[in-house]
């Protein structure tokens, strides 16, 4: 009797753990999409400022142990602000790539808990627009290093839907903005430490994998 129910334990263990297994291979598809707006009470109740950005990425990953991802991702992103009463607007898109481990946890069937870690580099090209100077264009660059933590759900054997909830780390960033007319480049660069929530309602980002 023990040995059978030995024998079904194991079977269960493996219902719920076949997305975690060494060797398993991941295509994911990811999607994030912030929006932050500031009012000013001098220009009454319209919006002074409003940036809606949004990141697309795609990539691949292998569990090298049980329950022990690496992967690798290409990424995309774009964003838009915009600025009222007056018309001024900026626009921006890039591109970058990002390295990734990822260690699950079992919290209850096929519901997992992960943490890991993330680095990522990206440049970004733009332009911004003022209706009292000229057009500029801009180009910035971003690195980080950071620590992160979020749920999975392995809904069935051959897909899994992702989301991350919470993210520490460093960054690193330079921005060049080049106004046309007269050749001037401006420089600026910072860094720090940023701590981050990604599931609140204007600020979405899960990811979708198929698994093989």
């Amino acid at each position: 009797m023990k040995k059978q129910l030995l024998t079904a334990a194991a079977v269960l263990m493996s219902i719920y753990s076949y997305g975690q297994t060494k060797g398993t291979s991941t295509l994911g598809l990811g999607l994030s999409s912030t929006t932050n707006e500031y009012k000013n009470d001098s220009f009454g109740t319209d919006p002074t400022f409003k940036n809606t950005s949004s990141q697309f990425r795609i990539g691949y990953g292998l569990f090298i142990s049980d329950n022990n991802k690496v992967g690798i991702e290409l990424l995309y992103n774009k964003s838009k602000t915009t600025y009222s009463p007056i018309e001024n607007y900026s626009r921006d898109k890039g591109y970058g790539v990002g390295l990734n481990y990822q260690h699950y946890f079992p919290i209850i069937k096929t519901f997992y808990a992960y943490a890991g870690a993330s680095g990522e580099y990206s440049q970004t090209k733009g332009n911004m627009n003022s209706v009292d100077g000229p057009v500029r264009e801009t180009k910035s660059y971003l690195g980080s290093l950071a620590a992160t933590g979020g749920l999975t759900w392995f809904i069935s054997k051959r897909w899994a839907l992702e989301t991350n909830l919470i993210s520490i780390g460093a960054y690193y960033n330079k921005n060049e903005d080049l106004q046309d007319s007269s050749g001037q480049i401006f420089n600026s660069k910072s860094q720090g430490l940023s701590i981050s929530t990604a599931q609140s309602l204007n600020n979405l980002g899960f990811k979708v994998y198929l698994m093989f």
